[in-house]
């Protein structure tokens, strides 16, 4: 007898996405549970004066009881959930977290098991006929435009510097010689040795600054001039013994050099090693079109959401997941600003507004999650776990780190989920823009 066929379940709504489910196994499915997981432990008992297996059921009854009801009660439970998962008409209940089982009577045999469990469900939304979206977009460039300022961009980038006698311009590279006031201990670090004082160095004149203040300090400064300048290092300066430190360096120019910009297409196809200059411009007209089409698509899902979300701004949310994403938010939060024990202090002053902001962002991504949730079970969307392995390589890339290291991480923070809702959430965007483009 399959204990499915004898069970049945009530749900009572107890708060706005908050559901109790209360399941009842009956009495002669209870029986045959306790009867079946007694003969599994038949097959493996071990009592005196009988061959493994050959134990009476009853002497097994008693011996292994405890054991039998700890099997009766997850069989009848796991029976329970299956039949909840697999009813069609449970559907509607739309369950995104389980709670607290309530199952304080352990089953016994020949009587009728009571047990409930708490759900939180997703809160009610009514959509809008996506599929009559009409987009408003904002002016592009055109492609000419957009290879035109490829084509500078590449011939700055592979620009080779020049000596130049005229004053710093920011973007220069300088050769100078410095040294601070900064007391350095016998065993400093050689990064350290070379942050406090060089007798040959170059700098660029760009960001990131080698030198917190440096290119306001020496730019429109000439060849062989010597300068002081008061350097005040952050909290979070990648060289730990200068953080917070303020010191004061003399600075001595030597040299500058000047980006002399490519001046032919040829010389920049000659540059980039390209077959020839049409291969050249062909590509970057190919990237200049994709980069255009992206840019077009995610201004288009940009606005799709700002049409989805109405329907979702007054329906309250699970509180329990609420909660969650508060706690996910603002350890984001807390991980952005505390980077030294100086931030520590600061953070516990501020804990009120930077709590508040976690729960406006918890706030903003749960709507923007519940109402593509919603498209994406009206449009039957899935993710594979190729889907899921191709965007954590892909993050591994874009990040340098090694995959082995990313899973690990994403397992460990609850990431995998939250990777899985993302990509869900943009297929769902792409499908409500793709079902206005055609109709």
């Amino acid at each position: 007898m399959s204990e499915q066929n004898n069970i049945t379940l009530s749900v009572n709504e107890v708060a706005p996405c908050e559901q109790k489910i209360e399941f009842k196994v009956a009495a002669d499915a209870v029986s045959a549970a306790f009867k079946k997981a007694a003969k599994v432990a038949q097959k493996q008992a071990h009592i005196p004066g009988f061959r493994v297996g050959k134990a009476p059921l009853e002497i097994v009854a008693k011996r292994y009881a405890d054991y039998i009801l700890e099997d009766v009660e997850r069989n009848l439970q796991g029976a329970a959930f299956e039949q909840l998962s697999a009813n069609e008409e449970n559907d509607k209940l739309d369950i995104v977290s389980f709670g607290s089982l309530d199952a304080a009577v352990k089953p016994e045999n020949g009587k009728e098991y009571v047990f409930a469990i708490q759900v939180e469900t997703a809160p009610e939304i009514e959509l809008p006929d996506y599929k009559a979206f009409a987009y408003e977009v904002a002016e592009m460039d055109s492609v000419e435009k957009r290879v035109a300022s490829r084509l500078e961009y590449l011939k700055g980038l592979y620009s080779d510097y020049a000596n130049v006698t005229d004053a710093a311009q920011k973007g220069d590279m300088m050769k100078v010689s410095y040294e601070s006031d900064f007391a350095l201990a016998d065993d400093a670090s050689a990064s350290l040795k070379r942050a406090v004082k060089a007798d040959d160095s170059w700098i660029w004149l760009n960001e990131p600054e080698q030198f917190p203040g440096i290119i306001a300090a020496l730019e429109g400064k000439e060849i062989g001039v010597e300068t002081e300048v008061a350097v005040e290092f952050p909290a979070d300066w990648r060289e730990a013994a200068l953080q917070g430190q303020k010191l004061n360096y003399k600075f001595k120019i030597h040299e500058i050099q000047r980006k002399a910009p490519i001046e032919s297409d040829e010389a920049l196809a000659e540059k980039v090693k390209a077959e020839s200059v049409e291969k050249m411009m062909a590509d970057i007209k190919d990237g200049a079109e994709k980069e255009l089409e992206y840019e077009k698509k995610e201004q288009l899902k940009g606005k799709a959401l700002e049409m989805l979300l109405p329907c979702i701004e007054k329906a309250e949310l699970p509180k329990g997941l609420v909660a969650s994403t508060v706690q996910r938010e603002f350890q984001r939060i807390a991980e952005r600003l505390v980077r030294s024990e100086a931030d520590v202090e600061t953070f516990k002053a501020d804990r009120e507004k930077h709590m508040e902001e976690a729960k406006q962002e918890a706030d903003k991504y749960l709507r923007k999650f519940f109402v593509l949730r919603k498209v994406a079970n009206v449009e039957k969307l899935t993710v594979s776990q190729e889907e899921v392995d191709a965007q954590i390589k892909g993050m591994c890339a874009y990040m340098g780190y090694k995959e082995a290291d990313v899973r690990k991480m994403l397992e460990r923070n609850g990431g995998t989920s939250e990777l899985q809702a993302d990509i869900l959430m943009n297929k769902a965007l792409e499908a409500v823009v793709s079902a206005s483009e055609q109709k």
